[in-house]
């Protein structure tokens, strides 16, 4: 069953700050800059630390693919981001628009491969970036939901119902990144 659907400078602080930070050159270096070959579709992942405003340092990842959306019943054209993140205390799901969305609470409608499709509660917005449209649940039930299959279709209108669009997302490669892309999500710190 899925959840929500209707996650000092002395020698032994220097050596710890330097095996952070190689660990988070490694992950990155070691996923090649987001870029695994072939197997790995349209899906980039980056993990980084950082450090935070009380000197301690955290990691933060993401793991994304770009798709292609439109208005409702239109040709999809327009690049659209699934973002999944991961900063020291939150991990999120959300889609990213070039669009103005309304603010306010949302209904999102996901088809995956040739399945009915499934509500998912969200909250869309503007940011000065562009519009963003909330995923509210769980992180680990969206990726399950996603793995092993070939494409999604997300449905959502902005806070006021009156925008609505149909975004597409090829999920071919997820399964590349999505087990080190949870690592590094469990590893983040809280």
């Amino acid at each position: 069953m899925l959840r929500g659907i209707t996650r000092s400078h002395h020698s032994g602080g220097m050596r710890s700050y330097l095996r952070e930070t190689l660990a988070a050159i490694l992950i990155v270096s070691g996923c090649g800059s987001g870029e695994a070959g072939p197997d790995a579709g349209d899906w980039r992942f980056n993990a980084d630390t950082v450090r935070s405003a009380d000197g301690s340092f955290r990691q933060t990842s993401f793991l994304r693919v770009v798709g292609q959306e439109g208005p409702e019943g239109e040709p999809r054209t327009r690049p659209v981001i699934l973002s999944f993140d991961c900063l020291p205390d939150n991990a999120g799901s959300t889609i990213m628009t070039d669009q103005a969305l309304r603010q306010g609470s949302v209904e999102t409608r996901l088809t995956v491969d040739s399945s009915p499709p499934l509500r998912l509660p969200a909250f869309a917005g503007t940011t000065p970036s562009g519009g963003q449209v909330v995923l509210t649940v769980p992180q680990d039930s969206l990726l399950a939901l996603l793995s092993g299959h070939q494409r999604a279709v997300i449905e959502y209108a902005d806070g006021a119902g009156s925008s609505r669009t149909t975004a597409e997302f090829r999920l071919t490669g997820l399964g590349v990144y999505q087990a080190p892309f949870q690592k590094a999500c469990a590893e983040r710190g809280g």
